[in-house]
């Protein structure tokens, strides 16, 4: 954790960050840590206004038998988050815990043979057979499954309300602002509404403003949506639960008279319409979760929803560091290590659906780049989320 900020003004600890969603609040707040002044740039009329608006968000890590890269930075980036939270009072997150549940038999026997392969402490992950996750969930299930007794759910935006606030005033918020235009003399980068207009400038800029980003670069990232659908229904509709429980989608359990669940992946679509048939895809996911809970037509009725566009890349990683400058190099010597970077430009993207639990670390790591700090991230991981790794693959590819 770094200190709180002094107090002394340093010019060149001034950055701009594009978006007001949880990679944008994160970095925002990270930077505001280190005296950095930041002004936040948010289309919206408020922070959270996009895909991490969603009115829960499900805490949690990934696991993998073979523990592989992206399971190894998934774990990181959990035990960060639960740190990051304590020291947050102000964000509504409840830790009751979260039970993923096999998705049929073969996949309980893979769930039990991770725990006990990779022998991580109880209190991080359990496997429990049906009957045990029966008494935790209190309710029939059809398989066992991993119980996070740590993790739990919050709502997002109150996460980012709650990192925006933590600085003040280091930390200035501009919203119902867009930029259509950046661009960069003067070794300061200045952002342009649509009109034309001057909107700030600042020797840093930090693009955290998801799939919109293209919108402001010469040469894209490979980024593409995924149209991601939550439904909502009154609590009474359901029998009570306590934990999270998870399958092949979630359920939370009942906050302010209302449970959510979902949700929905269609690939390559940014129509934000509820619709009817995705709302069938999450009553089937629930059922799933809950396979001897009927739902009355007459709750079914009082459906409501919520659509949001997920941002993802081709690797599913998220794109994390200084943007590469399109400079060609000779092939043999180019790195990640030498590549050229665009001055006082960077990345933070690509969070795809686990944006609650990447985007503290990646901040930290970010916000470590940007002052020349140590990351706390190990270089493999560093090097697998790097923002010029899909440029460099394309210096290689067709050099």
């Amino acid at each position: 954790m770094s200190p709180a900020p002094t107090g002394e003004i340093d010019n060149a600890k001034h950055a701009i960050v594009i978006g007001a969603g949880l990679a944008g609040a994160n970095i925002a707040e990270r930077l505001a840590a280190r005296g950095w002044r930041v002004d936040v740039i948010e289309a919206g009329n408020t922070a959270a206004s996009g895909a991490s608006g969603n009115p829960a968000g499900i805490v949690l890590p990934q696991i993998a038998k073979d523990d592989a890269l992206t399971a190894r930075f998934s774990r990181l980036c959990y035990a960060y988050l639960l740190q990051r939270l304590a020291g947050l009072p102000h964000c509504d997150w409840h830790p009751c815990g979260v039970l993923q549940i096999a998705r049929d038999d073969a996949h309980e026997i893979q769930q039990s043979a991770a725990v006990k392969a990779l022998q991580f402490p109880a209190e991080f992950v359990e496997f429990l057979p049906r009957l045990r996750a029966q008494e935790i969930a209190a309710q029939p299930l059809s398989h066992g499954g991993w119980w996070f007794s740590q993790g739990g759910w919050l709502i997002p935006s109150t996460l980012c309300t709650a990192l925006l606030a933590q600085h003040d005033p280091q930390i200035k918020c501009h919203f119902n602002t867009h930029v259509s235009r950046l661009s960069y003399d003067n070794n300061l980068w200045t952002a342009y509404a649509a009109d034309g207009q001057a909107i700030i400038a600042a020797p840093h800029v930090v693009l955290a403003n998801a799939y919109a980003v293209n919108e402001l670069l010469e040469h894209t990232f490979p980024l593409k949506t995924i149209r991601g659908q939550i439904s909502v229904l009154p609590a009474d509709a359901l029998p009570k639960i306590n934990p999270v429980l998870c399958r092949t989608g979630y359920l939370t359990p009942p906050h302010n008279g209302l449970v959510t669940f979902g949700a929905s992946f269609v690939n390559d679509d940014a129509d934000l319409t509820v619709r009817i048939n995705e709302h069938t895809e999450n009553l089937q996911r629930l059922r799933e979760i809950l396979p001897q809970t009927e739902i009355a037509n007459a709750s079914i009725a009082k459906l409501s929803g919520r659509v949001a566009l997920r941002t993802v890349t081709p690797d599913r990683l998220p794109i994390v560091g200084a943007v590469p400058a399109t400079i060609v190099m000779p092939l043999r010597t180019v790195s990640l290590s030498n590549l050229v970077h665009l001055p006082g430009l960077y990345a933070l993207l690509g969070l795809s659906a686990r944006g609650i639990v990447w985007a503290p670390l990646v901040a930290e790591h970010l916000a470590c780049v940007m002052s020349q700090e140590q990351s706390p991230l190990p270089q493999n991981i560093s090097d697998a989320i790097d923002a010029g790794r899909f440029y460099l693959r394309e210096l290689r590819q067709h050099g």
